[in-house]
């Protein structure tokens, strides 16, 4: 655990009246800390284990709390931050590029506008292909 940051206590107004200042905890006479915690979908208790420090027996009550509710609703003793993802950016998709059909389709449409206003003349012939020759590119 050298690697992750220092865990941040969540819960800071607990009651006077408990022996620990961690949910789901709670100290032994010997010493030794209690960990258990209540399923919140069938209220039913379940059992996480005895250990050394207070700290020990909160993280394994968080990491119950997170499999039975999921990062976002569990309630935790201590604050996750390398656990919460990040929210997802929305990129919209690229337009399509256009289909060959509708290409030659928009060339025939030009070239034929074209042929309709060139008419006669040879000067004009020759600005209507240079400007067809732009067109294909």
């Amino acid at each position: 655990m050298e690697n992750f940051p220092p865990l941040i206590y969540r819960n800071p107004k607990r009651s006077s009246r408990q022996s620990s200042r961690y949910l789901g905890v709670r100290r032994r006479p010997w010493g030794r800390y209690a960990a258990e915690i209540r399923n919140p979908h069938t209220k039913e208790r379940h059992w996480l284990g005895t250990f050394d420090t207070a700290e020990e027996a909160a993280i394994a009550y968080d990491l119950s709390s997170i499999s039975f509710s999921g990062i976002e609703r569990a309630r935790t003793n201590f604050y996750y931050p390398f656990l919460v993802l990040p929210p997802p950016t929305v990129v919209p998709p690229p337009p399509p590029p256009p289909s060959p059909e509708l290409e030659e389709i928009s060339n025939e449409s030009i070239s034929t506008e074209m042929n309709i206003n060139i008419g006669e003349d040879d000067e004009s012939l020759v600005i209507a292909s240079i400007l067809q020759s732009f067109a294909v590119c």
